[in-house]
């Protein structure tokens, strides 16, 4: 009986913690309104495609772009603006993989790399570098 109940208890709990097809967007869109993106991308990466009425990558894209306008303009409190240029960037380069012809992402990488140019002895580092040269950018 015992065994029982626990495994009923078990269940219950698993099946609320799954987000329904349905729910997806909304949920990781109040996730953004509320600047929790790396639980939006959870979310979104526990999700199954074939399950969901909704467009994965297209609410991808918008939680990578929304999280790193927040890191960019915003970003936690505490952290170096070096720290948040970079977070951001990673960001905006999971756009571009998602969607190449993203602008937005684009022009923010632009704006970021030509501060970093004032900067002579300041990169936001090779792997990023490299990542940007992948997507066809020249830096």
């Amino acid at each position: 009986m015992r065994y029982l109940f626990l495994s009923l208890i078990a269940l219950l709990f698993i099946s609320c913690t799954n987000e329904t097809p349905k729910n997806v967007a909304e949920r990781v869109d109040q996730l953004i309104a509320e600047d929790n993106y790396t639980q939006a991308l959870n979310i979104l990466n526990d999700a199954d495609a074939e399950e969901t009425d909704t467009n994965l990558n297209e609410l991808k894209e918008k939680t990578y772009l929304n999280y790193g306008l927040y890191l960019e303009y915003r970003g936690p409190e505490g952290s170096t603006m070096r720290d948040r240029m970079t977070s951001a960037l990673e960001q905006y380069i999971e756009v571009l993989k998602i969607n190449p012809d993203n602008q937005k992402a684009r022009t923010e990488i632009d704006q970021i790399m030509s501060i970093y140019s004032t900067m002579p002895d300041k990169s936001p580092g090779d792997e990023i570098i490299s990542e940007l040269n992948k997507l066809g950018f020249d830096y």
